[in-house]
């Protein structure tokens, strides 16, 4: 019988393993693929305690239906019929108050904040350099309307202890002064962090295959009984069967399907993202942007730069959208003038799992289980991904068993 089996070979799989081994646990990480690809790969790389509101927020659901008839959008939904994604909608239309984000600000802050320690430590140890630096983030805008929207987020940012500096176009020079940019101006996070991705993973998986951990690639998981008197049955696609203990199921997207396979509920929906990496470009900024009104991320990744954007929930549908990948490519021009897109190299894409109060799923399945879900994280997986596998560990661990009642799985059911 295994130890602990971690279901997905992402961020937060890897985190989990690593806090455990840390406790002196014996660990098996299964994924579906071969751990060289997946949204912990492709994203943008920010360590962001700044993003304290979560995606279900007061204002979204009405820019999300303006932005539905877009083909260019940022966010868009595929109509179908299909009564999970019906559900899901319900459940985000409820959550979309003000009471949900202010139970929520303070919890979010708290948790990106003990990830980006983690980050900033570890990138100290021997062995890891994934590029960790703390210089911020910029929130870019060009327009009136949305330099109220960054101001307002910036005064609620100081309340909750968190630095933002609003900067005029002249200040903004001053700051980031290795490009030009065209904008009205900017609110600046200096505690928000970034990393190079999948440096960090590569460096993150060598260093568990060092320290035991077992890697099962190319195995995919369809069912899993949590019935078993002595810990789990994992069954896997042809039949093979594994016993564990413990089981952490931390599939993003997948993890949905998997846990309906298992009769469980657990509302995710796949948030479709693209990005694309510009190889040694002429220029760079030296500071990871967001542009308000485009939606898209700018973060310099050594000699590099990616560029990423969007978010389609589109049922998992492997096409990439053309549409929406030339929006992201002509927004950079309209904040960047200097910088030239012609040749983006080629488009990768990934799924987030988005829950419908914009909050991640951790904790057990069910009280007594020995399954427990580590999913839902949206786009704030890799900055998310420490503190969920701490808390993790400290349930497989009896230390903690409920880590907060806004995270618990079951609080859809």
């Amino acid at each position: 019988m295994k130890d602990v089996v971690i279901i997905g070979g992402g961020a937060v799989g890897l985190w989990s393993a690593w806090h455990l081994i840390q406790a002196g646990r014996q660990v098996t990480i299964i994924d579906k693929g071969d751990f060289t690809d997946g949204c912990s790969y492709g994203n943008a790389g920010m360590i962001v305690p700044s993003h304290f509101i979560p995606m279900a927020s007061p204002g979204v659901i009405s820019k999300g239906i303006q932005w539905m008839f877009r083909k260019d959008s940022p966010f868009y939904i595929r109509p179908r019929l299909n009564t999970e994604l019906v559900r899901w909608l319900w459940s985000f239309y409820r959550s979309s108050n003000k009471t949900h984000v202010a139970q929520s600000i303070e919890l979010l802050r708290d948790l990106h904040t003990e990830s980006r320690e983690s980050y900033k430590n570890l990138d100290k140890n021997h062995g890891f350099d994934f590029g960790f630096q703390q210089k911020g983030i910029l929130m870019l805008y060009k327009s009136i309307s949305a330099e109220r929207d960054e101001l307002e987020m910036a005064e609620q940012a100081h309340r909750l202890g968190i630095e933002a500096v609003h900067l005029s176009a002249e200040e903004l020079r001053r700051v980031e002064p290795a490009v030009q940019i065209t904008v009205k101006g900017a609110v600046h996070y200096p505690g928000d962090a970034h990393i190079v991705p999948h440096e960090f993973m590569a460096q993150m998986i060598h260093k568990l295959k060092l320290r035991g951990v077992e890697f099962l690639q190319n195995s995919e998981v369809v069912h899993i009984d949590d019935s078993a008197s002595s810990g789990v049955d994992v069954h896997l696609y042809g039949g093979q069967r594994i016993e564990a203990r413990n089981v952490i199921v931390a599939a993003g997207t997948w993890a949905g399907k998997l846990m309906k396979e298992s009769r469980y509920y657990l509302p995710i929906q796949d948030g479709k993202g693209y990005s694309m990496t510009l190889k040694h470009p002429e220029l760079k900024p030296t500071i990871p942007s967001i542009l308000h009104e485009a939606r898209v991320a700018i973060t310099p990744m050594g000699d590099d730069l990616r560029i990423s954007g969007t978010l389609e929930i589109s049922g998992m549908d492997g096409e990439i959208n053309p549409h929406r990948v030339n929006s992201i490519l002509k927004a950079i021009p309209e904040y960047y003038p200097e910088i030239q897109t012609g040749n983006p190299g080629p488009v990768w894409y990934g799924y987030r799992p988005c829950t419908p109060d914009g909050l991640p799923c951790i904790g057990p399945m069910k009280k007594g289980s020995a399954v427990i879900i580590a999913a839902g994280h949206a786009m704030m997986g890799l900055s998310l991904a420490p503190v969920t596998g701490r808390i993790v560990c400290d349930i497989v661990q009896n230390k903690q068993r409920k880590p907060n009642n806004k995270l618990d799985p079951y609080r859809f059911s």
